[in-house]
């Protein structure tokens, strides 16, 4: 590789002696900065590398190109801090400094450095599918999965191993989200929540006491348009996303659930806010409110998913579980399949409880922030809103019911086909695929357990070697906003994903190369709105 430049002292009185030395370091600051300035120059030749990627196999296949933690570039060779790396880089602007490396490092991927650890980036779409491929014993999400499930959740570390001995059949679990007669009838009792809770979106009370839960977080007020029309005015994100979880979750984890604790759902969000913070491990002492506030509020909900679980064991048994569970038999078949699991491996109550916990979150943490996004974004384009509405018109039908009494009742939905919805409503679809190209950023991760050569599919794409023990996560949200894939890719088109079939005489909707939630693993989080407080106005008929 040759040799580094000669370096050069930067002051003569480092070279005057130890007199010298002392009197120029006479500050505790001056002499750390001394001693970090040597430091650097000790390893400056053990951590500069040319800007060719090091290390081939047998093959001459080379490893992801090595970025530099420094700017500075002298004769070709690059310089990183030792065992810190691009921890500041991705400290002060992660989004940022990824996407200026994805400009610099067109092939896919590239390599960072955490703690001495090599991670791989990886954004290419035919890569990604090749890594998500991979069998566990290659590429492994286990172990993230693993460390996660406790720093996080809270899961035990003393029950690690009956959450090894357990984990086949749990994985098997998660057939009743993905397959019938299961999946239809998740989607069936969320629909009928739905038909029977939408005209309350709004209920125009005042009174705390009298709204609905998602009322509740959304600041509600009754007020005048400029056309003299009460209407209420509420912040969009707390009361669709609220809405949301109220409406999907009793499918889940049954109806008695939020209806004994409805304020479940307000530690989740603060949870979430703090879900990268704990995820380092960070104890709750560190004086971070943010991380301080997400221990607080993860106590809070294993806690009341302690309660909940006695009650699901009580019932098991054949016992009364207490006049606040007793709708126990409408939880969902996942979570019902998962106490069978959790039973046959004697797992604590505090370890289920860990386990549903995590299954809450990704369940809502993404999804219905998303729903606000779409919202949002259509509302905001009226001519839009009027196409889409034209357009789910025949598998939506509102009907107002005809009453004798002085106060009519609310209109409700007489109709609402969701096959239609979902299979002949490309606008409607499209318009879902872009939110989640935009607005959403997941994350998968591996472990690299045996060296591997990557490859995309596509023919003569270049080969990548992964090297057992180094990291891959794959930024889906990198590719997803790569302008070589879309053009304007910073730019929301509610019909970009719209695509001919049959002769170009039926229109579809179409997820081409976008995977908006990884497989195996993966940390999916949904963009945060800029301001949480944005006030809506909406009729109330």
């Amino acid at each position: 590789m040759g040799s580094a430049p000669t370096d050069r002292c930067l002051h003569p009185d480092v070279n005057a002696g130890a007199g010298g030395l002392q009197s120029y370091l006479g500050s505790p600051v001056a002499l750390f900065a001394f001693g970090l300035f040597v430091l650097l120059l000790v390893t400056r030749a053990a951590s500069s590398q040319r800007l060719v990627p090091k290390g081939v196999n047998d093959e001459g296949v080379a490893r992801p190109p090595a970025v530099p933690s420094s700017d500075i570039v002298v004769d070709e060779y690059r310089y990183w801090l030792p065992l810190i790396g691009h921890i500041p880089n991705m400290a002060y602007d992660a989004d940022g400094f990824l996407k200026r490396l994805r400009t610099q490092f067109q092939s896919g991927v590239y390599s960072l450095n955490f703690v001495g650890g090599r991670h791989n980036i990886v954004y290419g779409p035919g890569l990604a599918t090749a890594l998500l491929n991979q069998k566990q014993h290659v590429a492994n999400s286990e172990e993230v999965s693993r460390r996660l499930l406790g720093v996080i959740f809270g899961f035990s570390k003393k029950e690690l191993h009956k959450y090894d001995a357990a984990l086949p059949e749990l994985m098997t679990c998660y057939k009743h989200l993905l397959s019938e007669p299961s999946l239809g009838d998740l989607v069936s009792q969320t629909s009928r929540q739905l038909q029977r809770s939408i005209a309350d979106l709004v209920t125009g009370n005042e009174s705390l006491v009298d709204q609905l839960p998602w009322e509740k977080t959304s600041n509600v007020n009754n007020v005048k348009n400029k056309f003299g029309k009460l209407v209420v005015e509420a912040s969009l994100l707390p009361l669709i996303r609220d809405y949301a979880a109220h409406t999907a979750n009793p499918s889940l984890i049954g109806s008695d659930f939020l209806n004994n604790y409805p304020d479940f759902l307000d530690d989740l969000w603060v949870f979430d806010r703090g879900f990268v913070l704990l995820a380092t491990g960070l104890p709750r002492w560190v004086p971070l409110p943010t991380l301080t506030r997400a221990h607080i509020a993860r106590k809070r909900m294993l806690d009341k998913l302690d309660i909940f679980h006695r009650a699901m064991k009580k019932h098991a048994n054949g016992e009364d579980a207490g006049t606040d569970w007793s709708s126990l038999d409408d939880v969902g078949s996942l979570v019902k399949a998962r106490m069978e699991v959790y039973r046959k491996h004697d797992m604590s109550i505090r370890a289920r409880s860990s386990f549903e916990l995590s299954l809450l979150w990704a369940g809502n943490a993404n999804s219905d922030t998303l729903i606000f996004w779409m919202v949002n974004r259509i509302y905001a384009d009226k001519a839009l809103l009027e196409m889409i509405r034209e357009e789910i018109a025949p598998y939506v039908t509102v009907v107002q019911p005809s009453s004798d009494l002085p106060i009519a009742e609310s209109p409700r939905l007489d109709r609402f086909d969701l096959d239609g919805l979902c299979n002949d409503c490309p606008l409607l679809k499209s318009a879902y695929i872009e939110c989640l190209r935009l607005d959403a950023a997941p994350w998968s991760f591996k472990v690299i357990k045996e060296d591997l050569v990557l490859q995309g599919r596509q023919k003569g794409s270049e080969r990548w070697l992964l090297r057992k023990g180094d990291y891959a996560h794959i930024a889906h949200d990198l590719h997803s906003t790569d302008p070589r894939f879309f053009d304007d890719p910073t730019i929301w088109r509610a019909d970009r994903h719209i695509r001919y079939d049959d002769d170009e005489k039926r229109r579809v909707a179409d997820m081409g190369s976008i995977r908006p939630y990884g497989m195996l693993f993966c940390v999916p989080k949904c963009r945060v709105a800029t301001d949480t407080h944005t006030r809506w106005r909406i009729q109330h008929v």
